[in-house]
C-alpha cells in the first residue's frame, strides 16, 4: 500500500490502525505458510460500518438498492412516483418515506447515489435534459436533495451507473476496457413504448464521459430523422455501431443489462451477427455478455458509484462520517 501510495509505511501504519479503530476495516489473517516469519494480514472493509443507498429512475418508478461495502445487495425495494409531477419533486417525494425506513433498518448511511436517464452533469449534480422523464431544461438535483436528505448525494447518467456496477462487482476480470449496454423502455412520460438503448463507456477501468458528458447518448438516425422506426431497426442500427466502435478502439467486451431485457437476447444476436461480419486478421470482436446484476443494474450501481465518489481525493467520506445523524467519526 505504501508503495502504490508513494507514501511514508508508517504514515500507512498510522491511517489503517485509524481505520481498524473506526471499524471501517478488519483484519484477517492468512494462513500460515510455514515458511516462517510474520504471518501476512490482509484488510477488509467491514460490510457492516455503514450502507450506501442506490436509486434508479425511471419515468412511473424508482428502484432502490441497498449494499453493504462489499457491494453485496442487501435491501430493495419499487416505487411509484407522481408521473404529473416535476421529475426532482416526485423522487424527493417517493424517497423520503423509503429513506426513513432504510434509517430504521441500518445505523449508519453513508451516501445516496442516483441513476437516471438523459444528459447527466455528475460534476455539478445537474440533470441538463431528459425526453422520457420530461425534463427540457437544467434541474440541480444535488442542491435540491440537500434540502432533504443529510447525506452525500451523487447523480450520473443510469447506463454510467451500469457500467460502475460493473467495474465494482467484476472488478477481478482482465477487462480493463468495455462497453455496458443499458436496455430500458419508457412508460408514463410518453405517448409511446419504445425501447431505450445507453451506453457506460469504461477505458482504462475508468468512466469515459467525453464533451459535455455526451459518451454514450445513442440517438437512432431513423428516429431523428423523423421516422417511427420498429425496436428491431434500433438494434441492428445500434448493434452496427457499437461493433465498429469497439473494433476501432480495440474494446473486446460488451455487457447487457437493464430492465428492458426482453430486447436481449434480440441485441446480443445482433451483435454477434455484426462482429462476424467483420474482416481482417487483426479485427477486434468483441465478446457479448449479460450483466449478473439483473434489473437492479442502474440502481445497484448508483450505490457502487457513490461509494466510488466517496473515496475521491477530495475524501468526500470525511463528510459523510462527520454528520451528527451517523456519529462523530473522523478519518
Amino acid at each position: 500500500m505504501a508503495m502504490k501510495l508513494g507514501l511514508d509505511k508508517s504514515t500507512v501504519t498510522k491511517t489503517v490502525n485509524h481505520l481498524i479503530d473506526i471499524g471501517m476495516i478488519v483484519e484477517q489473517p492468512q494462513a500460515v505458510s510455514g515458511k516462517g516469519g510474520r504471518p501476512k494480514v490482509s484488510l477488509l472493509f467491514n460490510a457492516e460500518f455503514g450502507v450506501i443507498i442506490g436509486v434508479d429512475v425511471n419515468s412511473d418508478a424508482i428502484k432502490v438498492s441497498v449494499i453493504n461495502l462489499l457491494g453485496q445487495v442487501i435491501y430493495h425495494d419499487m416505487i411509484a412516483i407522481d408521473t404529473q409531477a416535476l421529475i426532482d419533486k416526485a423522487v424527493a417525494d417517493a424517497l423520503l418515506p423509503c429513506i426513513e425506513t432504510i434509517q430504521s433498518l441500518f445505523s449508519r448511511i453513508l451516501a445516496i447515489g442516483i441513476g437516471m436517464p438523459g444528459l447527466i452533469d455528475p460534476d455539478k449534480g445537474q440533470l441538463h435534459v431528459s425526453h422520457s422523464l420530461n425534463a427540457r431544461s437544467t434541474i440541480n438535483f444535488t442542491s435540491r436533495f440537500k434540502r432533504y436528505f443529510p447525506y452525500p448525494v451523487f447523480i450520473d447518467n443510469d447506463a454510467n451507473c451500469g457500467a460502475w456496477g460493473e467495474l465494482m462487482q467484476q472488478r477481478s476480470l482482465p477487462f480493463d476496457h468495455f462497453l455496458y449496454v443499458l436496455l430500458s423502455t419508457h412508460h408514463a412520460r410518453e405517448l409511446y413504448h419504445r425501447l431505450g438503448i445507453g451506453v457506460g463507456v469504461v477505458l482504462n477501468r475508468q468512466l469515459f464521459y467525453g464533451e459535455q458528458f455526451m459518451a454514450g447518448q445513442f440517438n437512432s438516425q431513423a428516429l431523428m430523422q423523423g421516422a417511427e422506426p420498429t425496436p428491431s431497426v434500433i438494434i441492428e442500427e445500434f448493434s452496427s455501431l457499437a461493433v465498429n466502435v469497439c473494433s476501432l478502439m480495440s474494446i473486446r467486451r460488451i455487457v447487457i443489462g437493464g430492465n428492458g431485457m426482453s430486447f436481449g437476447s434480440e441485441l446480443a444476436a445482433s451483435l454477434r451477427k455484426h462482429s462476424d461480419n467483420l474482416a481482417g486478421s487483426l479485427i477486434v470482436k468483441p465478446n457479448i455478455e449479460f450483466s449478473l446484476l439483473g434489473p437492479q443494474a442502474a440502481a445497484m450501481g448508483a450505490a457502487c458509484m457513490a461509494w466510488q465518489k466517496l473515496l475521491t481525493p477530495e475524501l468526500k467520506l470525511a463528510e459523510s462520517l462527520g454528520l451528527s445523524e451517523n456519529g462523530n467519526l473522523s478519518i
